[in-house]
């Protein structure tokens, strides 16, 4: 081996944050809508009526008049049970319900390919009706903000996990009645309970959840005849064997695997952070010797074994225009690629493991959440939890599926066995048990000054001064005392200790 990333023996978990501070907003259960009407006000029942006594009358006078009072009573009492509760069930049939219409701000997924879900929702339930709002995805952390604290709010967002410290206090948890903390944890993957439940709340659900998988020009492992890389000291090797160099100028003419720099890495930041919990490194408390070990494994692939550079075009492109045999990248690339190269042959496989330790792979989660100020919170919720269901999230993938042919895989586990079936989708399916994350989660469209730029800045600049082989100690306590600061604004770890001047 050339380095020491793939570090030998096993190496412990490290438990993952919570997602946002446990002090969110109380939140009183909603009336149930199945609570019985009370009777109008003022309402009385009927006083008993007492017959009047009539005496001195013949008896065969009074006999005919008793039976011939009995029968016209039978017949109207008949006559009211008849038409009285026809009338009756007549009323109750046509009060109609008040219609709601619930705005929900959506994004990346066109109206198309929501409609089918939506149809199945309102066909449940006719009197809500969906607006369903794309939204452009500039800006939009800072708009929807906006929109949630004015006077008419949407009713459903879309927000990524990673907003959940600056978006909490904006958010109405799942009432009593709706979908449930044993729910979520039960029916989906392990890292969204933990990252959408806090104190016993649900904040929100997602229909989606990203990964990250390892692109393979097939083609190009079949000339050399090799198999896709398991373990990252295998595709160290791998990307090797397949790179070509310019004989006269010695460029690289075709790279081996996207990684090493963070210019033209697509998703970098997805990548150096899952490895860096591969190797058992604590992101709320960056310290230990894996650290410097990993960035290093990672810029060597660029400075040492130069099987990318910067002067290649960007990851996603140049694996489509085969100047790059692999790249690590989400599921949506996929579609990116086959627009690029219909008839580039190429497969996904699991990302690269350590030897010797569990799994760990990488999670990006955007999820649907209702905002505390919705004129129609208990309707808002009955929507995003059939949105949780298996069978949404079922028309979802398959509505998907026929619009574009690389759906993104479904976030309940119920729909697992069927997204499978699509071999690009199933390396991505199975990471997600094992799957975690952090607030460095690329392409979420965050503005500069939030929680995920600023933490990305910080560990930009400890890759960038890894390659041009600055002191390790160094790059390490920088990098731990930026993310320290910028945690500790969000409450997400305890305020740093000034230290004393001598």
């Amino acid at each position: 081996m050339d380095n020491q990333f793939p570090l030998p023996g096993p190496v412990a978990s490290v438990p993952e944050p919570s997602s946002f501070p446990p002090s969110t907003p109380d939140v009183s259960p909603l009336p149930s809508p199945e609570e019985a009407t009370p009777p109008p006000p003022g309402y009385q029942p009927p006083a008993s009526m007492t017959p009047p006594v009539i005496s001195s009358s013949p008896l065969k006078i009074v006999v005919p008049i008793v039976i011939g009072l009995l029968v016209i009573g039978l017949v109207a009492f008949l006559l009211f049970r008849i038409f009285g509760k026809s009338a009756g069930n007549k009323n109750q049939s046509v009060t109609p319900t008040k219609a709601v219409t619930l705005i929900y701000f959506g994004l990346w997924e066109p109206s198309s390919v929501m409609k089918p879900v939506i149809d199945a929702f309102e066909a449940q339930y006719p009197n809500i009706k969906i607006d369903y709002q794309l939204q452009s995805s500039q800006d939009y952390q800072d708009r929807v903000k906006t929109a949630l604290s004015g006077q008419s709010p949407p009713d459903i967002v879309r927000l990524h996990t990673t907003w959940l410290p600056l978006f909490a206090s904006d958010l109405l948890p799942a009432p009593s009645n709706t979908l449930s903390a044993i729910e979520l944890s039960t029916n989906f993957y392990p890292v969204i309970g933990k990252l959408l439940i806090s104190g016993n709340q649900v904040f929100g659900a997602p229909m989606t959840a990203e990964s990250l998988g390892l692109f393979v020009n097939t083609a190009i492992l079949q000339q050399k005849q090799l198999q896709p890389p398991k373990s990252w000291e295998d595709l160290l090797t791998t990307a090797k064997a397949v790179r070509e160099m310019e004989p006269i100028t010695g460029k690289i003419r075709r790279a081996g695997v996207a990684l090493g720099n963070t210019t033209n890495v697509e998703y970098w930041p997805d990548i150096v952070s899952m490895m860096l919990l591969q190797a058992g490194v604590s992101l709320t408390d960056i310290k230990g010797s894996e650290v410097g070990i990993t960035l290093k494994y990672y810029t060597d692939f660029v400075t040492k074994h130069q099987v990318w550079d910067e002067t290649l075009p960007p990851s996603t492109v140049a694996f489509a225009n085969e100047k790059v045999a692999m790249i690590i990248a989400p599921s949506w690339v996929a579609r990116d690629i086959k627009a690029i190269n219909p008839s580039l042959s190429w497969q996904v496989v699991p990302v690269p493991q350590l030897p010797d330790i569990d799994p760990v792979n990488w999670a990006s989660i955007w999820f649907e959440g209702v905002a505390k100020n919705s004129l129609h919170p208990q309707e808002a919720w009955k929507f995003v939890s059939f949105l949780a269901s298996a069978n949404a999230q079922q028309i979802l993938f398959d509505s998907a599926t026929q619009e574009r042919g690389f759906p993104q895989p479904p976030a309940n586990k119920a729909v697992a066995e069927i997204a499978s079936k699509n071999p690009v989708i199933a390396p991505f399916v199975s990471s997600l048990n094992s799957a975690r994350t952090f607030y460095t989660a690329s392409m979420t469209q965050d503005s500069k000054t939030a929680l995920n730029s600023r933490l990305i800045k910080y560990l930009e600049d400890a890759v960038n001064s890894t390659a041009t082989n600055q002191e390790d100690n160094k790059i390490v306590g920088t990098l731990n005392s930026g993310f320290t600061q910028v945690l500790s604004q969000y409450g997400l770890v305890a305020a740093p200790t000034a230290t004393p001047t001598p």
